[in-house]
Parts: structure tokens; C-alpha cells; sequence
């Protein structure tokens, strides 16, 4: 019994790692080319330019989390649990639910941000040239929501590739192609232009591999035993959680654009961005462990689910740590291949690496606890990481800066993973990140 389990157990955590390595390897093309429109955004339009553009897709990325209303996370839960039984009538009404909902509320926000740009631009943050670049990325927010939902869907399917290139490669590769045409047009309002245009592809490209995959499906006729109501009671709390978790991810360039310089915001997302680099083996995993874990908790393969947790947690903390060493010690140059301006970021760039290893250690531990059904306890620890760091930074950045906003994001990153990691272990009885024997 023993050994068939771990059989078992090594055939699973084979199909995460084939899967992963087709996902990190589209992941690392997405990440290069992210790294490459940073480079020349930053080389372009220099440290306030760059800021304007970040600042401005914060903002995008806020209005577009809203819209979605955490059903990011429940639609891969639903879609993964039933396409795994082949209830196919329960996924297409997981689909449809989700496009709907997201695509009203998407839009209304859409419409908000290009009316109250200008209040946003001369009132919230001080910076009355931000009032065209705020109207024109409330042209990505509807776009961006229905992309990811795509996704997301795909992801639930295991079509795991598709989602990838579509979340990670589609949007840098179109920006970058557009992007110096625009900015010697328009400056720092065309790397916007770009962005959003980009964003705009993106949607069309996912919604046309998503009609690819779902006209290959043998469908069934059954009437779906799946409710809207159903679909909104585990949405809620992960909205929650993406809010939560928007604030870990956004606050600090908000709270920069309001209290600091457009130079200060650049600065900071630079630095954020190659710390970000980290993450992308993570990520990766993550994007099919989360329907795994699904599928294993549904059928109560709950010994297995711990294996692959565990194992899963050994190969981040070996990547994850040797390569923050190395950027560490070569932050200097790493940052000023973007322009003198941002070497001034090194210490804001070593801060976050420390949040970056905790958060890469404790691996994929917040969508075991979504995956089986305990979003609330996601949503209750993400809101007390975000209310310690959204705390942090109003009292760091007035002091310190992009130093202080660096600090109170590694901390409460660190909070976040170290109480997910109790969760776990309080839960269901083992530690997801041990380096121990699986």
C-alpha cells in the first residue's frame, strides 16, 4: 500500500513536473520579454517617465482585480473539479457565469476610471499629467479582466501552455512591438497606448483559444448541477483575497505616487520587477499544482496532496535561494543595465529579495488552502498581511521612501507565507515547506 502510494504519489508530482516545465519555459520567455519592455521603458522615458507608466497600470491592475471579483481562483477550483469527472455542462456554466459577471462589472470600473481620471490625477495623487494616462489605460481594464478569466478557465482544463502564453508572454511580446513607434510619438502617454493595445490582442487571442479547446470537448447533456449562487459563495472570499492580495502587490506604488516623485515610483518598480524574476519557477509550479491539488483534495488523496506539496517546496527553496544570492551581489550593475538613475534602487532591490526567497519557500502553500475549500482562511490572513503592510507603508514611505515602501512589502509578504505555512499545518497536519524527508 505503502509503495503504491508513492507510486503514485512520483507519478503525480511527474505530470506537475512536466507540466511546470513547459510553464516555466513559456514563463521564462515572458518573463524575458517583460524584463526587455522594463529595460526600455526605463531607457526610453527614464526614471519619471517610467514612473508615470507603472503608476499607470497599478492603477489599471486595481480597477481590473475589482472587476473580477475573485472569481479568478473559484473558476480554476469548479473547472478543474468537474472537467476532471468530464462534467462538462457544470464547466461551461462556470464559464459563462464567470464571463458575464466579470464582463458588467468590468466595464462600469472601466467607465469610472476614464470619468475620474482627472480627480484621480490633480486630487488623489498630486500629478496633474497623469489625467490622460489614467484615461487612456481605463481602455485595458474590461479587456485585461475577460484575458485572465480565459485563462484562468484554460488552466482549470490543464491546458496549462495556453494560459501561460497568455498571462505571461502575449502582452510584453505585442507591447514591445508597439512600444518605440509609440513613445517617440507620445512619450511617456505612448508606453500606455502600448500597454493597453497590447492588453486589448491579448483578450481577442484568449478568447479564440478558449473557443479552440471547447469545440474539441465531447460535450454531455446533463443539466448542470453547479448554481450561480454556489459559484458566488466561494468567489466572495477570494475577492477578498485578491483584494488582500492587491494591496500586498500594488499599495506600495500607489502610496509612492502619492506621497513620493514619479522618479521614486520607477525607481521602486524597477527594483520590484527584477526581484519579481524570482518568482517565476513558482509561478510556474503553481499553475498546475493549483489543479491538482483541486483534483487530489476532491477525490481524498490527501497523503498524496502532502507528498506533492512537500516535494514541490524542496525544488523552489533550491532555486529560489542560490539565484537570490547571485542578484544580491550584482544589484549594482543588474540595475544600472536600466540607467544611472536606478542604482539608487540596490537597497530597495535586496529588501525585496528577502520577501521574494520567504515567498518562494513557502511554495504553493495559499492554493492549498483555496483548492480545499478554505478560502476564508486565505481571505483572513491576506487582510491581516495587507492591513500590517498597508500600516507599514504609511508610516515608512514619509521617512524612508522606495526603502521604507521595500520593507513593508518584504515584511508583510513574510507574514502572509508564515501564517498560510500555520494554516497548513493546523489544518491538515504537515508542513508544506519542510526540507525534511517527504
Amino acid at each position: 500500500m505503502i509503495r503504491t502510494g508513492f507510486r503514485k504519489t512520483d507519478k503525480h508530482m511527474q505530470e506537475v513536473l512536466k507540466g511546470a516545465s513547459s510553464a516555466l519555459i513559456i514563463r521564462v520567455l515572458g518573463t524575458v520579454l517583460g524584463f526587455v519592455v522594463s529595460v526600455m521603458i526605463a531607457r526610453l522615458l527614464g526614471a519619471e517617465g517610467s514612473g508615470i507608466y507603472f503608476l499607470t497600470v497599478s492603477v489599471v491592475m486595481i480597477a481590473s482585480t475589482v472587476g473580477r471579483l475573485g472569481f479568478d481562483n473559484t473558476v480554476v477550483r469548479f473547472i478543474a473539479a468537474h472537467a476532471s469527472q468530464k462534467e462538462w455542462a457544470d464547466v461551461y456554466f462556470v464559464y459563462r457565469v464567470a464571463i458575464k459577471i466579470i464582463g458588467l462589472a468590468s466595464a462600469l470600473l472601466s467607465a469610472l476610471l476614464f470619468v475620474f481620471a482627472s480627480w484621480l490625477a490633480n486630487d488623489v495623487f498630486g500629478k496633474p499629467f497623469m489625467e490622460v494616462p489614467l484615461q487612456i489605460g481605463a481602455a485595458a481594464v474590461l479587456p485585461f479582466s475577460l484575458l485572465m478569466i480565459h485563462a484562468e478557465c484554460l488552466r482549470g482544463l490543464k491546458k496549462i501552455p495556453s494560459s501561460q502564453w497568455i498571462k505571461t508572454v502575449l502582452i510584453s511580446l505585442v507591447c514591445l512591438l508597439l512600444l518605440y513607434p509609440s513613445i517617440s510619438l507620445w512619450e511617456a502617454n505612448g508606453a500606455v497606448i502600448s500597454y493597453a493595445a497590447a492588453v486589448i490582442i491579448t483578450a481577442i487571442v484568449a478568447w479564440l483559444l478558449w473557443k479552440r479547446v471547447w469545440v474539441g470537448i465531447e460535450k454531455d447533456q446533463h443539466v448542470s448541477s453547479v448554481s450561480t449562487e454556489k459559484l458566488l459563495q466561494s468567489s466572495w472570499p477570494l475577492f477578498a483575497v485578491m483584494m488582500t492580495g492587491l494591496v500586498m502587490q500594488q499599495a506600495a506604488t500607489i502610496f509612492l505616487g502619492v506621497w513620493g516623485t514619479a522618479e521614486d515610483v520607477g525607481v521602486f518598480n524597477i527594483a520590484n520587477r527584477v526581484s519579481a524574476l524570482l518568482l517565476f519557477p513558482l509561478m510556474a509550479m503553481i499553475s498546475i499544482l493549483t489543479p491538482k491539488f483541486s483534483e487530489m483534495y476532491k477525490n481524498d488523496e490527501m497523503s498524496e496532496l502532502k507528498k506533492l506539496a512537500r516535494k514541490s517546496s524542496r525544488i523552489l527553496i533550491m532555486l529560489s535561494v542560490p539565484i537570490a544570492a547571485l542578484v544580491a551581489m550584482y544589484s549594482e550593475w543588474i540595475l544600472g543595465f536600466f540607467g544611472a538613475a536606478f542604482i539608487k534602487g540596490q537597497t530597495v532591490l535586496i529588501i525585496l529579495l528577502v520577501g521574494v526567497v520567504v515567498n518562494a519557500a513557502a511554495g504553493a502553500v495559499g492554493n492549498i488552502l483555496m483548492m480545499s475549500g478554505n478560502e476564508r482562511d486565505v481571505r483572513n490572513i491576506t487582510f491581516i498581511a495587507a492591513l500590517s503592510t498597508v500600516v507599514m507603508l504609511f508610516f515608512f514611505i514619509p521617512v524612508w521612501g522606495s526603502i521604507g515602501a521595500a520593507a513593508a512589502v518584504a515584511i508583510g509578504v513574510s507574514m502572509q507565507n508564515i501564517l498560510m505555512v500555520w494554516r497548513v499545518y493546523k489544518k491538515f497536519g504537515f508542513m508544506p515547506c519542510t526540507v525534511g524527508k517527504a
